[in-house]
């Protein structure tokens, strides 16, 4: 499937102006959102994108609009298979893909004119977060990360989305019936990613269906589904142990009663680095988008970003 046709510049308020843009991933275009602040061109730039299944207009355009009122350019994207991006199957969540279209949009935002490349830092939240990191580690020449709600340690988070053994076979056997339906030419079969109790999907709890269907918005391209498969592609996908070494400054956003990334996680990836920092927010996983944790989340992101991404400031710390 082809990416959407990019949609006609749109100017919000305080001067900013979000244009729609695409770029290549893969053998695709991905989509993504440059908002540009009023101030002077060359802004430093943002880059971020959504966590599990998440697309660019579920909750990122208020953060990227707030950073952009700060001064700060931000490019918001789609990852291949979802929102407004092209690629095939629609909705396969494969990690690995998603890293390389965060390299991708890197390597895209800094040929843009409008933005300073030599001062870029990453944004993620969730399962973004913990890409954020890596991407972080891989490119080497990002200036700061913000990962909030962070995805660190998949093989302690793991633990804390089972839902039981008849859950864990239901998830296995979707997952093959679905890529025997890709090898013969027809699905995807796909999965909620999160359900009611009593239903399945991904995450089974009604609190967390609650505050996670609370973020979509009317005309959002997010679709509460992914091809089943796309649990089979997660095989060493681990950001603790993929952002070694990890030089540029980090800002982690967790809360101490986040029931999907246990706030000792969280702790523990901060102590093996000396360079990253812990604030926190009230509330549970996906509340980090709601008020009043993500006025607090995009308070502490700008005065972060603020001294990260200032003129003449060193990559690493």
């Amino acid at each position: 499937m082809p990416a959407v046709a990019p949609g006609p510049p749109l100017r919000l308020g305080g001067g900013v102006v979000r244009s729609d843009l695409r770029f290549p991933c893969g053998v695709t275009l991905c989509a993504g959102w440059l908002f540009l602040p009023a101030a002077p061109a060359r802004a430093p730039v943002v880059v971020m994108a959504s966590g599990f299944a998440g697309t660019r207009d579920v909750a990122l355009p208020w953060f990227a609009e707030r950073l952009a009122a700060a001064g700060l350019a931000v490019f918001v994207f789609d990852y291949r298979n979802f929102g407004a991006s092209g690629g095939a199957p629609r909705q396969l969540l494969n990690p690995w893909q998603q890293l390389d279209d965060w390299s991708a949009a890197l390597a895209f935002v800094r040929k843009r004119d409008a933005v300073d490349a030599t001062r870029i830092a990453l944004w993620g939240s969730s399962m973004g977060g913990g890409h954020a990191l890596i991407a972080a580690a891989r490119d080497g020449h990002v200036r700061g990360v913000v990962a909030q709600a962070p995805l660190v340690d998949t093989s302690v988070e793991a633990q804390t989305n089972y839902f039981g053994a008849g859950w864990l076979v239901r998830v296995v056997l979707t997952a093959w019936a679905d890529l025997i339906a890709e090898s013969l030419g027809r699905g995807p079969i796909t999965m909620p990613v999160v359900a009611k109790a009593g239903g399945f999907g991904m995450i089974v709890d009604d609190a967390d269906y609650a505050a996670f269907m609370r973020r979509i918005e009317p005309g959002s391209t997010f679709r509460n589904e992914i091809a089943a498969h796309s649990v089979l592609t997660f095989d060493e996908y681990d950001p603790a142990e993929l952002v070694a070494p990890l030089e540029m400054p980090v800002l982690l956003v967790a809360s101490r009663t986040d029931r999907l990334v246990p706030f000792a996680v969280v702790q523990r990836f901060a102590a093996a680095h000396p360079q990253v920092r812990v604030e926190t927010f009230e509330g549970d996983h996906f509340d980090i988008d709601s008020p009043p944790a993500r006025e607090r989340a995009a308070d502490l992101a700008i005065a972060f970003f603020s001294e990260r991404l200032a003129p003449n400031v060193a990559t690493s710390p």
